[in-house]
């Protein structure tokens, strides 16, 4: 029978086999912005599950955007890590992506050394700190260093690159009225707040050169009370498309944000309507992410027209075969994420490697997995509860 979750589709330049796609997830695996063994051994495993984009990140565009766990691009030094990482995930089958980012003001000065820079000294919740307001010429700096970041990332071996244009960092923090309360060119009017985004944008486009996907993770909501209007942000959406993004991937809130996300609560696919609204704007495929974690549950909104490719990011961490799985028509057999943030936000917030609680393997692939027993012995499986049915 037809599936839409394995249709291939054209991103740009690349040729994706099926609509699956791991967006960028932060792992506290990374030291010195390196990627470690366990890192790579992680992404290995998701490249062979099926999806057809794997996407790591974020990756730090100067030294001042992120800690020394989150993976760099900063520096000629870190291609031949992040080459590895690329080679680790192609190896499966998958294409391999990096988003690029600057955390602004939701980078720490305990883990960077200094205070964060933002458009504006305006207060973080998320940090408890307020942040340096950029100068001008720091600004056109960082935007040569996202084009540096791309081209390094080029160089390394992936196939794509997405620029994070959205939660709060320090795109969407130039975006936002919010954060944004600058009046030079750089901040006022809808159109000068979108500025640093869009030229984020061009600069990679004219670096990487028109053969090589550039891509775009932005906000349908933001869900910030005095932040960017739905609307503005559609139009950002749709500039971005125009100046060169060759796929958009909707998210929805700020880390700041009180509009609950990815907890169980939130229904599957609950925010899909958010990336219906971009793509009537643009003319590239648009992914819906947040709660898709079941097949049926994606396929449901590519038949709907919300969408053109699913991004399933806890989905895989709890079971990375769920692509395979569902081709083969083995769809009783996968580990569904239950959106317990046990072991991805809570581990991750404390400064620990990622787990997960359905997988508990995850983030310990280089361990010996389980296996036959070497003698046979008797179980007693006591309690019919989820655990004990399954057993």
């Amino acid at each position: 029978m037809h599936d839409p979750l394995f249709e291939p589709i054209r991103v740009g330049a690349l040729a994706l086999a099926n609509r699956i796609v791991m967006p960028a997830i932060h792992l506290e695996m990374a030291r010195a912005h390196a990627p470690t063994e366990a890192l790579v051994a992680f992404y290995r495993e998701r490249g062979r599950g099926g999806a057809a984009l794997v996407t790591v990140g974020f990756a730090t565009v100067d030294p001042r955007a992120g800690s020394a766990a989150h993976l760099g691009a900063h520096r000629d030094a870190l291609v031949p890590g992040l080459a590895r990482l690329a080679a680790a995930i192609q190896e499966g089958g998958a294409r391999a992506a990096v988003q690029l980012n600057h955390a602004g003001r939701y980078a720490r000065s305990r883990e960077i050394g200094e205070i964060p820079v933002a458009p504006s000294a305006v207060p973080c919740r998320l940090t408890g700190e307020t942040p340096r307001a950029l100068a001008e010429e720091e600004i056109e700096k960082i935007v040569g260093a996202f084009a540096a970041a791309a081209r390094r990332v080029k160089h390394a071996g992936f196939d794509a690159v997405e620029i994070l244009c959205g939660t709060g960092y320090l795109v969407s923090a130039f975006l936002s009225p919010l954060t944004n309360r600058r009046s030079d060119g750089w901040g006022g009017s809808p159109e000068k707040r979108m500025r640093f985004g869009l030229e984020v944008v061009r600069a990679v486009r004219a670096t990487v050169g028109d053969g090589f996907p550039v891509l775009a993770r932005v906000n349908g909501l933001e869900g910030m009370e005095g932040g960017t209007p739905p609307e503005e942000l559609l139009e950002f959406a749709a500039h971005l498309a125009d100046e060169g993004a060759d796929a958009l991937n909707v998210n929805v809130g700020w880390h700041e944000s009180r509009v609950p996300q990815v907890v169980a609560s939130v229904p599957r696919g609950g925010f899909a309507d958010l990336a219906r609204a971009v793509k009537a704007r643009v003319r590239v495929p648009v992914a819906a992410s947040h709660r898709i974690n079941d097949p049926e549950v994606a396929r449901a909104l590519l038949a709907g027209g919300a969408c053109d490719l699913v991004a399933m990011g806890r989905a895989l961490v709890a079971d990375p075969r769920l692509p395979e799985k569902a081709r083969e028509g083995r769809e009783e057999e996968i580990v569904h994420c239950v959106a317990c943030g046990q072991g991805c936000f809570d581990n991750v917030l404390a400064g620990k490697p990622l787990e997960c609680l359905a997988n508990p393997r995850a983030g310990h692939e280089r361990e010996r997995g389980s296996g036959p027993a070497r003698r046979v012995v008797k179980v007693l499986v006591a309690d019919g509860g989820p655990a004990g049915m399954s057993a």
